[in-house]
């Protein structure tokens, strides 16, 4: 099989994958009955696509060796290696050079640059903790807030913390809030974050590709709906659904 109509089969893939089946996902009503099935597909998706892509590239980089494509890249590692990188290189393997290199960079720079921010900002916020929240002996594992709203959330990281406010212990009821705290146990126990991670800077950099407009809001509500499921598991769905509903109202 020609490489040029393996890059052209990978790069149809790809396009389709971020393009057309991605809307199509985020549209799917049965993501809500399988939201653990739903985030994986969307991972996967898109790691098909960015691999997808950057081997389509490379095709047609080593398309001019004529010796396949894992001898093809051989060669053209070797080039590279040996400080000849562009000898007999023509247009259209220059190309599909730049279009897998630079697709790479791109992606593991993006990756790299939202994993310092958001180790940065958590750091930060970790301290803030540290300063004024305080112990909460009614339930172990959690940490207090002086606040008059109602919030609850989980800060991700190798120690995940999980934050409640003195407002919302005070319109929840007792089995209402601990459904409440199982529910953030459920992202810290999970590592939501950690799946959250490669999202964080999708839409900032490729806003005109649908899998980075759909992806990070889809996968973030599927994770909601995951966690709602650990915290119905060990408490009552009623319960749960309750203090959804008191947490929400203004």
């Amino acid at each position: 099989m020609s490489l040029f109509f393996t890059a052209g089969v990978l790069a149809t893939l790809s396009a389709v994958l971020v393009g057309p089946f991605s809307t199509w996902l985020a549209r799917s009503t049965w993501v809500s009955r399988s939201p653990r099935a739903a985030v994986a597909l969307w991972q996967s998706i898109g790691v098909s696509a960015s691999l997808g892509a950057i081997g389509a590239g490379l095709c047609v980089a080593v398309a001019r060796f004529h010796a396949g494509f894992s001898s093809g890249l051989s060669d053209l590692i070797a080039g590279l290696l040996d400080g000849h990188p562009l000898r007999g290189l023509g247009l259209p393997d220059a190309l599909g050079l730049t279009l897998a290199a630079d697709l790479g960079v791109v992606l593991f720079s993006l990756l790299g640059a939202t994993m310092v921010r958001t180790v940065v900002a958590r750091a930060r916020h970790r301290r803030l903790l540290n300063l004024l929240g305080r112990t909460n002996a009614c339930h172990p594992g959690t940490v207090m807030l002086e606040h008059p709203g109602a919030v609850a959330y989980c800060l991700p990281g190798f120690r995940p913390r999980i934050v409640i406010s003195t407002g919302t212990t005070q319109i929840l009821g007792q089995e209402e809030l601990a459904a409440v705290i199982e529910h953030e146990r459920g992202h810290a126990q999970e590592r939501h974050g950690l799946i959250m991670l490669p999202m964080a800077g999708l839409c900032d950099l490729f806003r005109w590709v649908p899998y980075a407009r759909h992806a990070p809001r889809s996968v973030a509500a599927l994770l909601e709906m995951a966690a709602d499921d650990h915290a119905a598991r060990r408490h009552s769905p009623k319960a749960m659904a309750s203090a959804l509903v008191i947490m929400a109202s203004p």
